[in-house]
């Protein structure tokens, strides 16, 4: 008789490989991760519609700005002790002027003695200017008093023409011996009623404008001009042969109308003012040395009654 045997048969259990368990562990891994992610940004989403919506009231710092601040504070290097003030200088204070213990009276007469001596001062100079042009020399940057020195020295040195002598102060009245004599010494004197001045006292080199102080010694001339108002004022430029002939004359013409400019401004137009620049065409000596050369570059300024 046959038996059956009613045990089930057994399975042996199946095996993972090890590879294979890695790989799910992975996926899962990965699949939480990225859950994570979506989850997180849904609610950073959410919670920034809900701030929008329904802002905080509330005045007090949020706790999380709270930690971050007290991290940063201890991590942070210790305060330096706050700067010293420095202290304010002192105000400057002004120094008083002393105060003129002149009055009114006194004050108007020296005002009168001292215009007085700038008129003499302006004679002397423009005098000086015109014996220099005689000389052939000029010395503008000079003092007036070492130009003097200079000239006395050179006429001194070597024979020349003999010239004006200087004028002499008038007598004092108190003086009963002194004898009355004509201290007045014209700039526009002779027959031509010429005066010549050098170009290189009124004007620096290469330059037609006048150049500053130059108004003491046209104004020597302005003097002597308003005795003969209504005259024909000539003013003439000459130069040396340095350049070229249209530029001399061009320049020459150009320094004797800023001359013409200045003693019209002071006398007016009751004159009959000419400016001519004749450039190198009429030398008065010739150009063969640097003094000669420094004579030719003058201004000639004559009058025509």
């Amino acid at each position: 008789m046959t038996r059956y045997s009613t045990e089930k048969p057994s399975i042996p259990p199946t095996r993972v490989s090890k590879s294979r368990g890695k790989g799910l562990f992975l996926l899962s891994l990965i699949f939480r991760l990225l859950l994570l992610g979506v989850g997180s940004g849904f609610a950073w989403v959410l919670g920034m519609a809900i701030a929008q919506i329904y802002p905080s009231r509330a005045t007090s710092m949020p706790i999380a700005e709270r930690l971050l601040r007290v991290t940063q504070n201890l991590t942070s290097s210790p305060k330096r002790a706050p700067a010293k003030p420095i202290p304010a200088l002192p105000a400057p204070t002004a120094t008083p002027t002393p105060q003129s213990k002149v009055n009114p009276a006194q004050r108007e007469k020296l005002q009168g003695d001292l215009r007085k001596l700038q008129g003499e001062l302006n004679a002397l100079i423009g005098r000086t200017a015109a014996l220099e042009s005689q000389l052939g020399s000029s010395r503008p940057t000079e003092t007036l008093e070492k130009r003097l020195q200079l000239m006395s020295q050179e006429l001194a040195a070597t024979p020349t023409e003999a010239t004006p002598p200087l004028a002499l102060p008038a007598p004092s009245p108190l003086d009963g011996n002194a004898q009355p004599q004509n201290t007045r010494n014209p700039v526009f004197a002779g027959d031509a009623l010429m005066v010549t001045l050098p170009s290189d006292v009124l004007f620096n080199t290469g330059s037609i404008s006048l150049r500053a102080g130059t108004s003491a010694i046209l104004d020597n001339l302005v003097a002597e001009l308003r005795s003969y108002e209504g005259a024909t004022v000539r003013v003439a430029g000459h130069t040396d042969d340095a350049l070229e002939e249209a530029e001399n004359r061009n320049v020459s013409f150009a320094r004797a109308q800023a001359v013409v400019q200045y003693l019209s401004g002071v006398l007016g137009q009751k004159y009959h003012w000419v400016a001519i620049g004749y450039g190198e065409s009429r030398p008065s000596v010739d150009n063969s040395s640097e003094i000669n050369r420094q004579r030719n570059r003058r201004i000639e300024v004559a009058i025509s009654p």
